[in-house]
C-alpha cells in the first residue's frame, strides 16, 4: 500500500442511511401484524372446521379468508425484504469504507446469502456480524480479517428467532399446500403458527434494534476512509449531515 492516502473514488462515499432503515423498520412492524394475522386465520380455520364441518360455505369463507391474508402477508414479507436488503447493502458499503478488514463474503452475498438454501440458515448472520464488526467505532480501520471480531448477543439474538420464527412458519405454510383438511392437522398447524407469530415478533423487535445499533455506530464513527485514517487531510473529512 503507498505510503500517502488515497484519494477516494468519486464515485464512493459515506451515507447516512437512517431514512432506509425507518422505512425497513416500518415494514419489518408490518410483517408483523400480518404474521399475527395469518396466525388468527389457521385458528380460524381450525374453529370452523370443528364447529362447522359439514357446511361448505362457511368452510369457503374460512378458506377465502386464509388465502387472502396469506397473499397480503407474502406481499408485506417481499416488500420488508427488499428494503431491508438494499439497506444492509448500503451499510455494508459504509462498513468497506471504515475498516480494510476482509469481509467473509463479496457483496453480492449480502443478497445471494439470504436465497440460497441451506446456508441462508447462517450466512445473513455473517454478513452482519462483519457490518457490525467494521461499523463499530472501537474497531481499528487497519484491521486485516472482521472474522476474528467476536459477535454481539444482539445479533446472535435476533437470528436465532428470525431461525425459529421461519422454519415453523414453513412448516406451517406446507401444511396450507399441502390441503390439511383434518382437526388435527389444523390444531397442529394453530400451534405452529402461533409459535412462528412469537418468535417472528421477537425477531423483529430486534431486528428494529439492531438497525438502530448499526445507524448508531455509523453515525458515532468519524466518516474517515480506512486509508485515510491518522492522515491530516481536510479533504477526508466527512460531509455536513
Amino acid at each position: 500500500m503507498p505510503s500517502q492516502a488515497q484519494q477516494p473514488p468519486l464515485d464512493r462515499w459515506f451515507s447516512s442511511e437512517r431514512t432506509m432503515g425507518l422505512a425497513a423498520s416500518i415494514l419489518i412492524g408490518v410483517v408483523t401484524a400480518t404474521t399475527w394475522a395469518t396466525a388468527w386465520s389457521d385458528w380460524y380455520s381450525f374453529q370452523t372446521l370443528k364447529k362447522y364441518g359439514d357446511d361448505p360455505d362457511r368452510l369457503a369463507e374460512a378458506d377465502l379468508i386464509s388465502g387472502s391474508l396469506g397473499i397480503v402477508a407474502a406481499l408485506a414479507l417481499l416488500a420488508a425484504a427488499v428494503v431491508f436488503i438494499v439497506w444492509l447493502w448500503r451499510v455494508r458499503w459504509n462498513a468497506e469504507m471504515f475498516c480494510r478488514g476482509e469481509h467473509r463474503f463479496t457483496r453480492g452475498w449480502v443478497l445471494g446469502s439470504w436465497i440460497c438454501p441451506v446456508v441462508n440458515l447462517w450466512y445473513p448472520k455473517q454478513v452482519v456480524d462483519d457490518i457490525v464488526a467494521a461499523s463499530d467505532p472501537r474497531t481499528p480501520p487497519q484491521t486485516l480479517s472482521l472474522k476474528t471480531i467476536p459477535g454481539t448477543q444482539l445479533v446472535w439474538a435476533w437470528w436465532l428467532t428470525w431461525v425459529v420464527g421461519l422454519v415453523t412458519g414453513n412448516i406451517v405454510q406446507r401444511g396450507v399446500l399441502g390441503g390439511a383438511t383434518e382437526v388435527g392437522q389444523l390444531r397442529t398447524n394453530v400451534i405452529l403458527s402461533s409459535i412462528s407469530a412469537l418468535f417472528t415478533t421477537a425477531a423483529a423487535v430486534l431486528g428494529v434494534v439492531l438497525i438502530q445499533r448499526i445507524d448508531e455506530l455509523q453515525t458515532r464513527r468519524p466518516w474517515v476512509p480506512w486509508w485515510a485514517a491518522g492522515q491530516q487531510q481536510t479533504g477526508f473529512q466527512p460531509p455536513a449531515r
